[in-house]
Parts: structure tokens; sequence; C-alpha cells
């Protein structure tokens, strides 16, 4: 599969702020991160919404080819979000994401998504710290796993 290089809007929220936004007015998915699997942020309904995927890891920047404790972003939290994010990309207009503070894990994220889906992620590293593991993670796994073209 090759990336779509297509427009995508991506929303960030800190888990205070997204328990109370204006969801968007287009087709959207909600990426919900938090610590506990047990600590479910409140999601606004909406109509326009096509799905949420809750994922619960700990803010650290442990690097991708070291092992950590239980608990850290994995190559299986990388593929959930891809079999999320991928059957509906030519659906989406949106990308919804929080986390405690909306700094770190959902930039992350997010930056990952934007590579791949929009071909830039640079807006999210100018903005935001995008935690490494995940983005790292999440590239390498949509390249090894979810991606037919060959490897440079």
């Amino acid at each position: 599969m090759e990336p779509q290089h297509e427009s995508v809007d991506f929303v960030i929220h800190s888990r205070k702020a997204m328990e109370s936004a204006a969801m968007p007015d287009v087709p959207f998915v909600v990426v919900s991160i938090t610590t506990s699997p047990f600590d479910e942020a409140r999601i606004p309904p909406s109509a326009h919404c096509l799905g949420v995927l809750r994922l619960a890891f700990f803010d650290s920047d442990l690097s991708a080819e070291e092992d950590g404790p239980e608990g850290l972003f994995s190559r299986d939290d990388a593929r959930q979000i891809w079999r999320f994010i991928l059957p509906l990309r030519t659906k989406l207009r949106c990308i919804v994401l929080h986390c405690s503070a909306g700094l770190s894990r959902s930039p992350g994220v997010a930056a990952a998504l934007s590579n791949v889906l929009c071909g830039d992620d640079q807006a999210f590293f100018a903005r935001f710290r995008p935690n490494r593991r995940v983005y790292a993670l999440l590239i390498d796994v949509f390249y090894r796993e979810f991606s037919l073209s060959p490897a440079c």
C-alpha cells in the first residue's frame, strides 16, 4: 500500500479541552490517549464521528529500539492505530487526538499519521514536542507491515 497524500486536518487537544470541545462538522475519527485503560476520556457525541480508538500508554521517550516496562507505546499500539485509520482514510477529513496535556503523545501520533497520509509532519515538530518513541514506532510499523513499497 502506497502512502496517500491527501488533505486531512489534525486537531490536538489536552484531555480537559477534548471533553468540552466542539467536534468537527466533517467526517472524523478520535484517537483518545490516556495513561490507564480504566480512565476513559468523555468524547462529545457527533453524527460525523466515524469511530473512536482508545489507547493507554505512558508518555516516555525511551528509544523505539529499546523494550521498556509494560505500559509504554508498543508495536501493537502502532498496529492498532494503522488498522483503525487506514480503512477509513478515504472518508476522513479530520483526525482529532488528545492525551493528558496535548503536547507529546498525541502530537507524536499526529506527526506520524501526517507524514504518511499527507507527506508532511513539520508543523507538529514546530508547534509541539512529539513523543519520539510514538513517532518512530508508527513510521516503522507502517513501512514494515502496511506498505508494499520497497524500502530504499
